[in-house]
């Protein structure tokens, strides 16, 4: 289950009044370059590439295209760095709002935190978990859930399935796969029907899908959930925490690591610049913002598709393009942190981990901080819980969230010290994550415009990337791939 999963950046009504802007006093220190840099007056300001975005696949792209020796300059909406990670702040202890977890194959991501001197630590994963479906509740340890013998041996059946799928379905071109059109033309819910005879089993991975996806099983084409499985190297490395996405945390959090590029590339990352117009002509582009307009010879858009939607282009985009943003929506995400006085569930033999389809809530993590005795819960609302609960009263969702919880530890669950939410889905300059999720037909009609350039104008984003999609790791690949096709053509 992933933190994010990405995105594709984390990332409720947020707690901006009690946090300020929702990022400690070293988040700030660490972007004040990108704050202070200059805004263009009069005429377009030259370089050589704009790139629109600085969430990790623009920063990381920017930076490659500087060390090449080439101008640059990130043109980034929010008044922060980061995209779908974000700083926050909990009882004293900077967290993660957005993606925080990294799993052993996820090696860009693990490089650029040795490059930038971040320490990781592993998961809490100590102590008994508790899988609550189809109304069996069991406490048990290890990443197998114990879903009963035949539920669990049907699992791993099903699992086996999609891996097997997966194998034969390129993560970068699912459409080109000889089941293509076949697997593309039903939901993961209609394949699930088929291949699973269970309750239990069918309950598991409606709520798996939902905790690595965001959305709902009748929502996305089973084609975009094998070739996300292809993306990590199966539907295993996605789910588990031992081996798993969920290994590893970030000592400080991952939100840092955008924050320490931007601090790299100073004034060429420029905050509050929402673009809302890309020209190209022969010669090149014009990146038009309320700051004012940039000149360059490409730009690469970073955003995920819905978003790039919005902003103007001329000449107009490709219809393939154009369609392809109409079928792509980010999944539904509010991540919820929760501080504690002590970790007392450590004290009940519990790792912290909760998987229920009982509650709206869940799954849900021990994140409690490495020193200082203080305990902390870090979980979602995700897929059908997120849509029915953004739009509540912030109170609401707190008292549910304690709800919840206290099902599984008790009446101490109910007076956290410190409470902080990010409801993505209702972010203006985000609108959802962890990664856009295509319904049946998209990707098979409309795929191959995802990643393929429209002139001077070039893609990247988590969604383009060859591995770990919706992913910080797959937005680092994006950018990396996007700066070497845009420095090969310079």
């Amino acid at each position: 289950m992933p933190d994010r999963k990405t995105k594709s950046d984390r990332e409720p009504v947020s707690r901006r009044a009690a946090l300020g802007l929702g990022v400690a006093a070293s988040a700030a220190a660490a972007v004040s370059g990108a704050q202070a840099a200059p805004a263009p007056q009069g005429a377009a300001r030259e370089v050589d590439v704009v790139v629109v975005g600085a969430g990790f696949a623009g920063l990381t792209a920017a930076r490659a295209l500087r060390r090449a020796g080439r101008k640059v300059v990130v043109l980034e909406a929010d008044g922060r760095v980061g995209g779908r990670t974000k700083a926050g702040r909990v009882a004293g202890e900077v967290v993660d709002l957005g993606g925080q977890w990294v799993g052993p194959g996820q090696t860009r991501l693990l490089a650029l935190a040795e490059e930038l001197g971040v320490a990781t630590y592993p998961q809490y994963v100590e102590g008994k978990n508790i899988i609550d479906v189809d109304g069996r509740r069991v406490a048990y340890e290890g990443e197998v859930p114990a879903l009963g013998p035949q539920a669990t041996a049907e699992f791993a059946e099903v699992v086996g399935k999609i891996e097997a799928l997966a194998a034969q379905v390129p993560a970068l071109a699912p459409w080109t796969a000889p089941m293509a059109a076949e697997l593309d033309s039903q939901t993961i819910e209609s394949w699930l029907l088929a291949n699973a005879r269970l309750p239990a089993t069918r309950t598991m991975m409606r709520l798996l899908v939902r905790a690595v996806m965001s959305a709902e099983t009748s929502e996305v084409s089973f084609l975009a959930c094998v070739a996300y499985a292809a993306a990590a190297g199966g539907f295993s490395p996605l789910i588990s925490t031992r081996g798993g996405a969920q290994e590893t945390l970030f000592d400080g959090g991952a939100w840092q690591m955008a924050a320490k590029m931007a601090q790299d590339l100073g004034p060429a990352v420029v905050l509050n610049a929402q673009v809302k117009a890309i020209a190209q002509d022969e010669a090149g582009v014009t990146v038009t913002t309320a700051q004012g307009a940039w000149r360059g010879r490409y730009v690469i858009v970073t955003a995920p598709p819905a978003m790039a939607a919005r902003i103007d282009y001329t000449p107009a985009l490709p219809a393939q393009r154009d369609g392809l943003s109409q079928r792509m929506p980010l999944g539904c995400v509010i991540k919820v942190h929760l501080a504690y006085a002590r970790p007392f569930w450590r004290e009940q033999g519990l790792s912290g981990l909760v998987i229920s389809d009982r509650t709206e809530f869940g799954p849900w993590f021990d994140h409690s901080p490495l020193k200082g005795g203080g305990g902390s819960l870090v979980g979602f609302f995700d897929g059908g819980p997120a849509q029915r609960w953004a739009d509540r009263p912030a109170a609401e969702r707190r008292a549910k969230v304690l709800k919840d919880v206290a099902l599984y530890f008790g009446e101490a669950a109910l007076s956290p010290v410190d409470y902080a939410e990010e409801v993505w889905t209702r972010a203006p300059l985000q609108r959802g994550g962890y990664v856009s999720v295509p319904p049946p037909g998209a990707l098979t009609a409309f795929g191959p415009a995802l990643r393929a350039s429209v002139g001077r104008i070039h893609w990247a984003g988590t969604e383009t990337a060859e591995a770990w999609t919706g992913y910080i790791d797959g937005a680092i690949r994006s950018g990396e791939h996007a700066a070497q096709v845009v420095g090969g053509l310079l």
